[in-house]
């Protein structure tokens, strides 16, 4: 059994797939599973994540039947995990710092109350040049504070304790998108959040124009996941503020 279960969930990204893939193998810190979950792909991500299998391990291939979409299968990744700790890492993105794993599991191990963990991160376009760095609140006091205004989370930088998840029920099935930060939210109600402020992953932002109606999406969502929470988190009312003014900025 290892201590860290790192995710990758992919769907017909068999392109990218190794680099997200070679950024694990590289880590100082070893005692870790690498769950791939193939999320239907009709691509060539089978034979491409082979032979990776035919020399390490410690990765392990499961290949939906059906695609399920990023919540069901993530989750699914949760339920195989064996690992007392969860790394997640998207098919699109990177880890950029060898000691990341290491850096992370010290703190979650020296203080049982941390739930989540995550770091600062390096925002890079297709042809991986950095347009900027986002860094976060790091304490849990500060965290919370801001995480209403602003998601203060990179989905590809964070490990949580998986009996944190599991105790919250995991990702919300039902979201197509922001399922990320609900599920920080939830998982701040009973652990405490941290950040280090070290550069360790690499998030792949899509430079094309994203569509009017999935901003709007995106808005609405992030809008109902703060209404929900207005009772476990501090500022609110700025938060809704900002919320609704996205909400406005993203109509056609």
């Amino acid at each position: 059994m290892s201590i860290v279960s790192v995710i990758i969930c992919s769907y017909n990204r068999s392109n990218l797939l190794p680099k997200a893939i070679d950024s694990v193998l590289s880590q100082s810190y070893s005692d870790f599973e690498l769950l791939i979950i193939d999320d239907a792909s009709k691509d060539d991500t089978c034979s491409v994540v082979e032979k990776y299998i035919d020399k390490d391990a410690r990765i392990k291939y499961f290949k939906n039947d059906i695609n399920l979409g990023i919540s069901k299968s993530r989750n699914k990744g949760i339920s195989l995990a064996s690992g007392k700790y969860i790394a997640m890492l998207d098919s699109d993105d990177y880890w950029i710092d060898k000691e990341k794993l290491n850096k992370q599991i010290k703190i979650l191990e020296n203080d049982n109350s941390i739930g989540l963990i995550g770091t600062a991160i390096s925002c890079v376009d297709e042809a991986g040049h950095e347009i900027r760095e986002d860094v976060y609140a790091s304490t849990d006091n500060i965290i919370r504070n801001r995480i209403l205004i602003k998601n203060q989370f990179a989905q590809s930088s964070v490990i949580f304790k998986k009996d944190a998840v599991e105790s919250v029920g995991a990702y919300n099935n039902e979201l197509i998108v922001c399922e990320d930060f609900d599920l920080w939210l939830r998982i701040g109600r009973n652990f405490k959040f941290c950040n280090i402020s070290d550069v360790t992953t690499a998030y792949f932002i899509n430079t094309k124009s994203i569509s009017n109606s999935n901003k709007l999406l995106i808005a609405k969502t992030t809008d109902q996941i703060i209404k929900k929470n207005r009772n476990n988190y501090p500022n609110y009312f700025l938060a809704k503020i900002k919320s609704l003014l996205r909400i406005i900025i993203s109509h056609p």
